[in-house]
């Protein structure tokens, strides 16, 4: 099975039909979808929405929630619309901060899994008047969730870039926390300094309680326009060569564990 963890919908139906027919060419059997503040014009819930239902359950949506204006009662709306996950940007305070908590609280309990953003966000013109701060979306932000919410599934996208080092130490003491590598971090690290990073093994002095080697955290995303996603499939297959990968590990990353995250059978 092939998930990618981490997209975007660029468009209505049409984009939608061209996601599908990428997904086909590639092998890939599910897609997560997530969602970005309405003011973008871009990724917005309603597509999300709609996206799932012409995809007939292949599209996994993750509903952006505003933190520090949606109410928790927000999530079992987006539930009973069809949405598996939430998505989480650009909030007007840290990640941290006490007054997001009953979100946090509500989507543990509802089975939501999180994806946050993490590290440096894109600039756009759109957002003069909203408040942004790439400083509240620090990979470290996110220990303090993980203790506090141990049932609840959590996945850092970007793997904190640019803080890398914050976000595998993260990874490692944390049962409940994976990691995606969209973003430029493929494309500006080499497969040996991302092995840098997630350097424990399951076998290793050092390990997850769970005795899972690091690469066992990470999921595949894309992040990118349909039309690039088999460059990023091309990316994930260089890194695993390189490294020497079995056929095990491999298919964990690509789309076993985020089944498991997703509770998706084959």
């Amino acid at each position: 099975m092939i998930i990618d963890a981490h997209h975007h919908i660029e468009g209505g139906a049409a984009y939608t039909a061209e996601l599908l027919r990428e997904m086909d060419k590639l092998s890939i059997d599910y897609c997560c979808v997530m969602g970005l503040p309405d003011y973008l014009n871009w990724s917005p819930n309603h597509s999300i929405e709609r996206a799932i239902k012409e995809s007939k359950g292949r599209i996994v949506g993750f509903a952006w929630i505003d933190l520090g204006k949606d109410r928790p009662e927000k999530l079992d709306e987006y539930k009973e619309k069809g949405f598996t996950g939430v998505k989480f940007t650009m909030p007007r305070y840290d990640y941290d901060h006490g007054s997001f908590w009953p979100i946090y609280e509500r989507a543990e309990a509802l089975g939501m899994p999180g994806l946050f953003h993490l590290g440096i966000v894109a600039a756009r013109k759109e957002q003069k008047t909203h408040n942004v701060s790439s400083n509240r979306m620090r990979a470290i932000m996110l220990d303090p969730l993980c203790r506090a919410f141990p049932d609840w599934t959590i996945i850092g996208a970007h793997l904190g870039n640019p803080n890398y080092t914050d976000a595998t130490m993260c990874a490692r003491w944390h049962v409940n926390l994976y990691f995606d590598l969209t973003g430029s971090t493929l494309k500006k690290i080499t497969p040996e300094e991302l092995n840098h990073w997630l350097w424990w093994r399951s076998d290793s002095r050092y390990r997850d309680p769970l005795r899972r080697s690091a690469w066992e955290k990470i999921v595949f995303g894309s992040d990118v326009p349909a039309s690039e996603i088999h460059d990023l499939v091309s990316d994930y297959k260089r890194v695993f060569d390189t490294l020497n990968f079995d056929e095990g590990l491999r298919r964990k990353i690509m789309g076993e564990t985020a089944a498991r995250l997703l509770g998706i059978k084959k």
